[in-house]
């Protein structure tokens, strides 16, 4: 689950980076499907149980490896060519909004080194903390994976230059060698939770932030369309 979620965010954060360079959103055929699956599986669940998990599906494969294996040939075979063939058709035709090779590529440092550090933790976790808290840590990966392709996102809407290091990657940097060298020991779960709390509490203010310099760029209020009153 922690492959699937992480490909399906990488395959949106693909979109945006072309769009970052393109100037046009194109969401592939991958995302779409994958979001169906999503649906399937979580439907399926509720229908039939979580046994249909547990037991192998088709020459003692589970249907989790399978839908990871299709996932990722959906992903390297129809989503991230389509996205590198959008670009390069746009650098032929001169329309790339950033000449530079550093600057097209700087969305994706910051969400490439994310994963690495967070498959880090899973795989050389001590006290295996992703079967612990598997909601907690899934939730985390979703809200932090969230807040960098936010901000790369009004990057491009403002066309400003995204930073190259997102602060996330800092503390997470800490817990995980915290983690993996044994320092946390029990306290493992509850860093977990802090930290979660931290990037969750980050990501709401930087909604609201967002969203109120946005009402009064276009003097309006929030979730309504009401022109603010001329002082």
């Amino acid at each position: 689950m922690y492959m699937y979620l992480s490909i399906v965010l990488f395959n949106f954060m693909c979109s945006h980076w072309e769009k970052y360079n393109t100037g046009v959103l194109f969401l592939p055929w991958g995302y779409d499907l994958s979001q169906v699956v999503l649906i399937t599986a979580y439907l399926l669940t509720g229908i039939v149980g979580v046994e249909v998990w547990q037991k192998p599906f088709l020459f003692g494969y589970y249907i989790t490896d399978v839908l990871v294996i299709l996932l990722i040939g959906f992903s390297l075979l129809l989503s991230f060519p389509q996205t590198l063939y959008n670009i390069h058709r746009a650098h032929l035709r001169k329309t790339l909004k950033n000449d530079s090779l550093y600057e097209g590529l700087l969305p994706l440092v910051s969400p490439l080194l994310l994963f690495m550090l967070l498959t880090v933790w899973v795989v050389l976790s001590p006290g295996n903390i992703l079967a612990k808290q598997p909601r907690l840590f899934l939730w985390m990966v979703g809200v932090t994976f969230s807040n960098v392709t936010c901000k790369v996102i009004i990057c491009q809407m403002s066309g400003t230059q995204p930073e190259l290091l997102h602060w996330f990657l800092f503390p997470l940097a800490l817990v995980v060698y915290a983690a993996i060298s044994g320092l946390l020991g029990q306290a493992e779960e509850a860093v977990l939770g802090a930290f979660t709390a931290l990037v969750t509490a980050a990501h709401v203010h930087y909604g609201v932030c967002v969203g109120r310099q946005l009402s009064e760029h276009f003097n309006i209020y929030i979730f309504s369309l009401k022109k603010r009153v001329q002082e």
